[in-house]
């Protein structure tokens, strides 16, 4: 039996997404099949499981993701590349694991590695330190642009969920942060600070609309 979700908001927001430009072309007939194969083995949260858990856990489904990248020189977004997002429950419904997947051609790295881009994820939630422990890895190799492994730590804050690398860079801080969490989308933004904290830009964003 399905959490039900906490986040919720108004039709307008799903309503903007569209107007900037995220239009989804795809249908559940067009998942790649390790995407459905990753899903294949989705379950539920475990009534036993801290409450917590639902925070990622409602994002259980398969999603059809557009990212933005913003311009150096403009400094406005622009449309980077398309992939899928699919999460489930894990460990008996104690954790939450997600699956990044781009085509070869799909993904802008390709010119590096020359094959299909894909990420996972492993999300646990210490209720000891009321923080998420957070494990990722992929299979750039080195390769292309970015870590192979790395660490977050996460909490919620208000109808968000707020992400941290484990450890930060205090001349190079970043966060990611999941917003407007509905049944049907989401979104998904880096913000990044180089004065301590002070303020923020924000430098990527994914808009995603479920799938399944």
């Amino acid at each position: 039996m399905k959490i039900s979700l906490k986040f919720h908001r108004p039709l307008l927001v799903s309503m903007a997404i569209l107007i900037v430009g995220y239009v989804s072309a795809q249908s559940v007939d067009d998942i790649p099949q390790a995407v459905k194969e990753f899903y294949e083995t989705e379950s539920t949260i475990n009534k036993r499981a801290p409450t917590e858990t639902a925070q990622f856990g409602q994002l259980s489904g398969i999603w059809y993701c557009t990212q933005y990248k913003r311009n150096a020189e403009s400094q406005e977004f622009e449309e980077d590349s398309r992939a899928y997002w699919a999460w489930k429950y894990i460990l008996d419904g104690y954790g939450v694991q997600d699956f990044w997947y781009q085509g070869e051609k799909e993904t802008p790295y390709h010119k590096f590695f020359q094959r299909d881009l894909m990420l996972t994820q492993i999300r646990v939630y210490d209720t000891k330190e009321e923080v998420w422990k957070i494990a990722f890895i992929n299979n750039n190799a080195g390769e292309g642009p970015g870590r192979i492994f790395g660490l977050f730590t996460a909490k919620a804050d208000g109808d968000e969920v707020v992400m941290e690398w484990d450890p930060q860079d205090p001349d190079d801080l970043k966060r990611i942060i999941f917003y407007d969490i509905t049944e049907d989308s989401f979104s998904w933004r880096v913000e990044q600070s180089k004065d301590a904290g002070e303020s923020w830009a924000v430098t990527w964003k994914i808009s995603a609309d479920k799938l399944m």
